[in-house]
């Protein structure tokens, strides 16, 4: 079974770090290629919050200070 969510917005249409529309499916919430190319090797987007998760995939991240660099984060 194929997830038909866009796994950028989750399938909401809206990006909620930002409060804007998602750019990846227009704000309609299906799944499409680019979005889940981009989750695949983004920059953690942790800097946005609390240096500790990225809040577009969830995972732990090695930001703890503001001179760290960012880093990709894979799909595993």
């Amino acid at each position: 079974m194929v997830d038909d969510k866009c796994v950028v917005c989750k399938g909401t249409g809206t990006i909620e770090l930002l409060g804007s529309q998602c750019p990846f499916c227009n704000g309609t919430g299906e799944s499409n290629k680019l979005a889940k190319s981009y989750l695949d090797s983004h920059i953690c987007q942790c800097v946005f919050l609390d240096r500790k998760r990225c809040p577009l995939c969830g995972k732990r991240c090695h930001h703890d200070t503001p001179n760290k660099p960012k880093i990709l984060l894979s799909s595993e």
